[in-house]
């Protein structure tokens, strides 16, 4: 562990300690004690950034906007429909990383990142990794969707990180028996990141052994992407022995906010990448705090395709403490209806990005309509591998289920005025 860590901070010594200065200044940020010096800091980033869109993106180019209120709030629809007067031009394409998310809304969504806010995501996540006591190169199994095969390059990048990918449809009791054998083994610590369904799956299957099997010590878990609910986190204190963290991010932007301290829900704002607005739901004008609301971010570092007062889709509520630091106090709408296979068993919602390998799509839903039935609601222009798709998804749902696939112009919105990708009209 101590030999990766040393190796990845040699290597960025060699980069000019471009990442270190970065990550020095995401703690100062986040740890400062005088919140004027951070108003401050973050007010000429602010600067900064809304003179560079002004002058550089087709969208705000010559717009007469002089504080941030002056600029539209937009959404991933917006900036779809407007792919490259959001890009920079003082950037080139190929120099950028491409961000690619299926999007929690059910809308296929890609920018660009420029190299400042790659570095700033990396920052991030070892500032706020470390908070829930996981240590740069540690083991670490990473529970989500993952291509049926991966690739050499993939592999590699995982040894290189300590990483152990592990995909959420495969959670078998025997593949979840498997992984605990396998890290019993191992003469290390164990770190978790996944999706709180998998952790549950997992206290569910240890639950009903009548004894924990687990003899690894585990150093650090993260949750992200659903709601970590009290009953999961209560049984995963109990058979792992630590307190899981609930982080809230996206992959367009990064790290927004995470649980710091185990014994509170609240949610420390990333104020060092973002500028946070809690807006009206029916309209764009800031709620007062403790109020719920639109959840809408400002994106101070990526300069390439341009995150300014972007609507997440989310609805949280925001709060200062005694020092003036921002929390959330509670998030809501980032939670994924539970889907079931035929015979009542849980499985991952997320299957549900599978559908990303049978075609092309502006909008797509996954909708349990009963015990046995399953429909795809899908707004596309494009060929979609029905027989395929109807044939793979059987393998998830069982032989017996009954899969409709429906074409629609719109997957409607809900009163939030959010899509979500999974609906489960029946285990209500």
């Amino acid at each position: 562990m101590n030999l990766r860590r040393n190796i990845f901070w040699l290597l960025d010594f060699f980069k000019g300690n471009s990442l270190k200065k970065t990550y020095h200044f995401t703690i100062a940020i986040l740890e400062a004690k005088d919140r004027r010096w951070v108003k401050t800091e973050n007010a000429k980033k602010l600067d900064e950034l809304l003179s560079h869109a002004t002058q550089t993106t087709q969208y705000y180019k010559d717009k007469a906007f002089k504080t941030l209120e002056d600029f539209p709030v937009v959404d991933k629809n917006m900036i779809r429909n407007h792919y490259d007067e959001f890009f920079s031009d003082k950037y080139d394409k190929k120099d950028c990383k491409l961000v690619a998310t299926s999007g929690s809304t059910g809308s296929p969504f890609r920018l660009y990142q420029n190299k400042e806010k790659v570095r700033k995501i990396q920052s991030d996540n070892l500032y706020f990794s470390a908070k829930s006591n996981f240590k740069l190169g540690q083991y670490l199994v990473f529970i989500r969707i993952w291509p049926k095969s991966l690739s050499t390059k993939l592999k590699l990048n995982f040894w290189i990180k300590n990483f152990k990918p592990w995909n959420i449809l495969n959670l078998s009791d025997a593949a979840i028996a498997k992984l605990i054998t396998e890290l019993n083994q191992k003469n290390k610590t164990i770190s978790f990141l996944g999706y709180p369904t998998a952790l549950e799956k997992i206290c569910n299957y240890i639950a009903a052994l009548g004894e924990n099997p687990i003899r690894f010590k585990t150093q650090s878990i993260i949750t992200i992407s659903e709601a970590l609910k009290p009953t999961t986190k209560a049984q995963v204190e109990q058979y792992f022995g630590v307190t899981p963290l609930s982080r809230y991010s996206n992959n367009e932007t990064g790290i927004i906010a995470q649980q710091i301290e185990g014994n509170t829900n609240k949610f420390r704002i990333n104020d060092s990448s973002y500028v946070i607005e809690i807006l009206n739901l029916n309209e764009d004008t800031v709620v007062p705090f403790g109020q719920p609301g639109r959840i809408v971010l400002t994106d101070l570092y990526n300069k390439a395709t341009l995150l300014i007062r972007y609507d997440t889709g989310d609805i949280g509520c925001m709060d200062l403490d005694e020092n003036g630091i921002p929390y959330f106090t509670e998030i809501s709408g980032r939670k994924i209806d539970q889907l079931y296979n035929t015979k009542g068993d849980l499985i991952s919602s997320h299957l549900s990005l599978r559908v990303l390998d049978y075609g092309s799509f502006k909008q797509y839903q996954l909708v349990q309509k009963s015990k046995k039935e399953y429909h795809f609601n899908f707004n596309t222009d494009a060929p979609v591998a029905e027989a395929k798709l109807i044939a793979d998804y059987k393998t998830y749902f069982g032989d017996d289920a009954i899969i409709k696939i429906n074409y629609v112009d719109e997957v409607p919105l809900l009163a939030s005025g959010k899509r979500r990708e999974v609906v489960n009209e029946f285990y209500l």
